[in-house]
């Protein structure tokens, strides 16, 4: 195996590096600010089609605990009861749970 050999330092550089980091920075001008272009609103509204993305909406959601350490738990064991991921179970639950908190909010 060969064995790298450094390249010798040049003390000139390094001095040239130190003296640019200790001279002070030449101010610079800050460019007009510009205004802020509001995007033109579109004519038409589109609803998403069957298995599209509706635009606008977080594919993700983070979920904390909170007081509920029972949770994650139950979780776990429901999951394995049904032979599902968490993932699934807990998309599931929290789909049938909003379901019926809708409906209880309807009448």
């Amino acid at each position: 195996m060969a064995i790298k050999k450094r390249t010798p330092v040049d003390p000139a550089r390094i001095e040239a590096f130190g003296a640019a980091a200790d001279a002070p920075a030449e101010p610079v001008q800050a460019a007009a600010p510009v205004p802020k272009v509001q995007p033109a609103p579109r004519a038409t509204t589109r609803t998403p089609s069957a298995g599209e993305w509706p635009e606008g909406t977080s594919k993700t959601f983070l979920l904390r605990w909170g007081k509920n350490p029972e949770l994650p738990a139950l979780l776990a064991e429901v999951a394995e009861l049904e032979d599902r991921t968490q993932q699934k179970t807990a998309l599931r639950a929290l789909q049938r749970g909003l379901e019926v908190i809708r409906a209880e909010h309807k009448g």
